[in-house]
Formats: C-alpha cells, structure tokens, sequence
C-alpha cells in the first residue's frame, strides 16, 4: 500500500488534484487492487481515485471497472455507484455498461441507463432502443428518458418528449416572500472549475464562455451553459430539431468543481413554436418553457419559464431569452416557498 493512495482515500471531501497529479505506476496498482478486493471497505473510494487520475478508455480505471462488473455476487449499490462512474470513459463507457441496463436488479439497470443518457451518442442509439424495456417501471421509465437525452443530443427526431398542460403549471402564490435571481458573466476561475468537468458530466456537451451565464439564487451557484455548436445560428436551431440545448451545472459546497443538475431540452411544436424543458437526470420535468411563434424573431427566442407540480420544486417568475449571444433573463424572482405535493389543488371528485 502507498502512502498517496492512503492519503487520498482518507480525504474527506474532493481529491487533491496535486496529489493526483503525483500518481506513479506504483500508487495506480496500488489503487487497483484495492478496488479489486471485494474485502476492502474502501474499494469504491480506490475506483474513484483510478477514475480520477486515469480514465482513458484502455487505463486502469476501465480496467478495475471491467473486473468489478464480471466479477458478480456484489451489493447492488456498489455495482450502481461504479457505473455511475463510468461517465468519466465518455462514449468508451457504452459498450461496458450496456450490458447492465438489463440487469434484474432495478438498481443496477436504472444506474445503467442513467450513465448511458450522459454519454451514449446517437451511434448507439437504434441498438439501446431495441433492448429497452417498455416504460410503466422504475427502469423503463429511466430508459425511455435516457433514450430521449440520447436522441435529442444527436439531434434526432421520433423521441419527443409529452409536454405537461397547464393544469401542472405553478406560479408565485401571493404574499409569499420571494427572493432574487441574479446572473452574470461568469469569471475565468469559475468556467474554468466548468470546463475542467469530464465529458460525460457535461453530457458530452463541451461549453463556451461566451454561450455560458453564471446564476444565483438563494445558495446554490450555477452556470448554464448552452450547446455551442448549436449557438451561432439560435432561433433556427431550436426550430429545425430536437435539442439537448444547455446543462445547468451547480457548484459544490466546497467551491472545488461542478456537476449537472438539470437538462435543457428543446423541441419543435408543431406550429412555427419551440417547447423547452428542464428535467433532472432521473427524467423528472421541473420547469416548462413555451416559445411561441410570436415569441420567436430572426435573432432570439423568449421562453416564458413555469414551475411544475413534483414536491420540492420552486415556483419562479422568470423568461428566459436565448440567442447567438448566450442566454439572458428577465424577470428575476424565486419562491420562497416549494411545492410540497404532488399537486397544490385536489382533483374534483
């Protein structure tokens, strides 16, 4: 055992990047045989530490993985957070994984094709639709929304997403206390802890500073980032395919890096408008946005932004505006208060 390996292991919240850096070939096989030892407590913490500091594709991390996942007769939760973990291999990831999503354990099957959304390209996509089970479960609902992600990120149509009406729509209630939303440039330092995210974090989205805008509210600190192959020629883009079209990515407490959040995702209507979504990587939609055609010019579309009625979603008042310049928004508050049940007004009975 290595005194490094000791040391990361022991860390409490995010790896020393310096001391990942300091990695030899030692500490690496070091780390590999403790994330293959199905007796050590710390197993997952070595594969964390492997996918770290060496996630190429034919590296030890993919390596421990492989083993990890041949090796059978695992906890559940342990098999679920190692592919979780395998978004760091990007695209390399699918063909190790894949087998998975047809786990009869739901916990591992749903990880499955919760990594597959992050990183699957539209490559895979006919052969991951053919083996998805129907929606209706835990797991066919997870892969018909990994299906979606995959679909609209290759900018393929046939998986649009249903679109709630208004009958799930939540607004500010009167009186409650609100508070601000405020956006900015973000600084270097900040898009740079972004832009340091592995690709599959970023859902294989690669941002730009100048396609990214820096939020806060409340606590949480934020940057949206939009898809930039798809931002020099916003509206037409969101008009002509489905789109994977921005990440919202939060900042962690300690101010070290970002994950994803929420998906930003468009669809044509039908009638010259654009439907947006935002949903959390569970296929949970949260907020709802409808760019009419009205609202749609030759440079920028405005999305007027609605809460929906899942618990713990915050109501906001807020439009959204997006062109070859970034994003914008107007309107800049947020509830205090959520929505604490499935619905704020009982069905008439």
């Amino acid at each position: 055992m290595t005194d490094r390996i000791d040391q990361l292991i022991a860390t409490k919240d995010v790896f020393d990047r310096a001391l990942l850096a300091a990695l030899d070939d030692s500490d690496r096989a070091d780390a590999l045989n403790r994330a293959n030892d199905p007796n050590d407590p710390n197993r997952l913490r070595a594969l964390g530490i492997l996918a770290a500091s060496d996630s190429s594709s034919g590296g030890s991390f993919a390596q421990a993985l492989g083993q990890m996942l041949s090796a059978g007769q695992l906890d559940s939760f342990d098999v679920a957070a190692a592919i979780g973990s395998a978004a760091v291999l990007g695209n390399a990831a699918v063909p190790v994984i894949q087998n998975a999503a047809a786990s009869a354990d739901p916990v591992i099957a749903v990880s499955a094709w919760r990594t597959l959304q992050q990183v699957a390209t539209g490559d895979s996509l006919s052969t991951l639709q053919q083996n998805a089970p129907a929606p209706g479960t835990v797991v066919g609902d997870q892969a018909a929304f990994a299906l979606a992600v995959i679909a609209y990120r290759a900018r393929v149509s046939g998986h649009e997403l249903a679109v709630p009406d208004d009958s799930h729509l939540r607004t500010i209630p009167q009186g409650v206390e609100t508070v601000s939303i405020s956006t900015a440039a973000p600084t270097t330092e900040d898009f740079n802890l972004l832009a340091q995210c592995f690709s599959g974090e970023l859902y294989l989205l690669a941002p730009a500073n100048g396609g990214t805008i820096a939020i806060d509210c409340g606590e949480d600190h934020m940057l949206a980032a939009l898809e930039p192959t798809m931002q020099a020629s916003i509206p037409v883009t969101l008009l002509n395919a489905p789109a994977l079209t921005a990440i919202v990515a939060l900042r962690d407490p300690f101010g070290s890096g970002y994950s994803t959040r929420w998906l930003v995702l468009t669809w044509p209507d039908g009638a010259s408008g654009v439907n947006l979504g935002v949903f959390q990587p569970d296929g949970t939609q949260i907020y709802r946005g409808h760019a009419t055609a009205g609202e749609i010019s030759n440079v920028d579309a405005s999305f007027p932004l609605f809460a929906l009625d899942p618990p713990g979603v915050t109501p906001i008042s807020l439009t959204v505006v997006v062109n070859a310049n970034g994003i914008s928004f107007t309107g800049d508050q947020a509830s205090m208060a959520t929505v604490g049940t499935d619905r704020l007004d009982p069905d008439p009975e």
